[in-house]
């Protein structure tokens, strides 16, 4: 009975303090934990701006310089239920999607859908040549 109440408890501190997404409640208090290229979707900022049910973001961001953004390249990660997390968002992966060699721009978009607890979309989208 103890073993299962301490796993239990475990089991609920780890999934309200991991996402393999970006997003965690500890990001929440400690700045420096907070690693999500769209930094404020990795708190719980995205419920005071109406996103408790669902959310869906565009971030843009430019990066290269002598490039143009001919080409698009998508990576992305999914989430689902806080338990399982598979894809690559990574910007080789969107970089190798499209045969990009000169990167003109780096975005990124999110969807969440109840907070991201039921499911959650990180995608990196390249742009360039």
């Amino acid at each position: 009975m103890k073993k299962s109440i301490f796993f239990a408890v475990s089991l609920t501190f780890i999934l309200l303090t991991q996402n393999c997404t970006g997003g965690s409640y500890h990001a929440s208090y400690v700045p420096s934990a907070n690693t999500n290229p769209t930094r404020e979707y990795a708190t719980g900022s995205t419920i005071s701006k109406g996103g408790l049910f669902y959310h869906k973001t565009y971030v843009p961001g430019p990066l290269g310089f002598n490039a143009e953004g001919t080409s698009e390249g998508r990576g992305c990660n999914h989430s689902i239920l806080y338990l399982f997390s598979f894809g690559d968002s990574s910007i080789e992966s969107a970089k190798k999607s499209a045969n990009i060699t000169k990167v003109a721009y780096i975005d990124y978009e999110q969807l969440g859908v109840v907070a991201g607890y039921i499911y959650h979309r990180v995608c990196t989208i390249v742009k360039g040549s």
